[in-house]
């Protein structure tokens, strides 16, 4: 039992390092702050292998390196806790999927939909009054007359969470279906 926890301390701390160099390979970063890059694959496989107990203190910690590390923007430490250590320690809630059938599919989704939620209340609490003017003006362009900042948030951070979703997705969904990968990588550990 005792290696089992030093095994998911050791392989979490790899995982966050991975995260971290891969935050640093952007394909896009928004001008008030999110990015669309690699950085939560390694973390979702933690997840996945580990389940919700030993997660939540990875995604934690990839939470506060993620700000410290990687640049992070923030208005206050409202906004720093909000858009960084709560939206990434929700996505531990990935790990509630460790060995469920489809269980890469499901978690990802649980846990973009966790960091969904702590950015929709970051942007509606407290970025809202940073909401350009002419975002109404865009939005009812495309058919979307927008002008609440909470619809503003909800709408611009899942943009955000959804592309950084599909890229997810789509590198799991990869390993899912190479049979050694899915009994190695995947494979939940305890």
């Amino acid at each position: 039992m005792k290696n089992k926890k030093l095994l998911a301390l050791v392989e979490g701390a790899i995982m966050i390092a991975i995260a971290t160099v891969l935050g640093y390979i952007r394909l896009y970063r928004f001008p008030l702050g999110g990015s669309i890059d690699f950085a939560l694959v390694p973390i979702l496989i933690y997840c996945l292998r580990w389940g919700p107990k030993y997660s939540l203190l990875c995604c934690f910690v990839n939470g506060v390196l993620q700000y410290v590390l990687g640049g992070g923007i923030s208005i206050s430490w409202q906004s720093m806790l909000l858009d960084y250590v709560v939206a990434y320690t929700l996505i531990f809630l990935c790990g509630f999927a460790a060995g469920k059938k489809l269980g890469w599919l499901w978690g990802t989704m649980l846990g973009s939909f966790g960091r969904w939620v702590s950015l929709t209340l970051s942007g509606g609490l407290l970025w809202g009054e940073y909401m350009p003017a002419e975002f109404s003006g865009m939005s009812a362009m495309i058919g979307l007359p927008i002008s609440d900042e909470w619809l503003w948030s909800m709408f611009l951070n899942g943009i955000l969470v959804i592309a950084v979703m599909i890229i997810d997705l789509i590198i799991l969904g990869t390993f899912a279906a190479v049979p050694y990968y899915r009994t190695r990588v995947l494979a939940k550990q305890i």
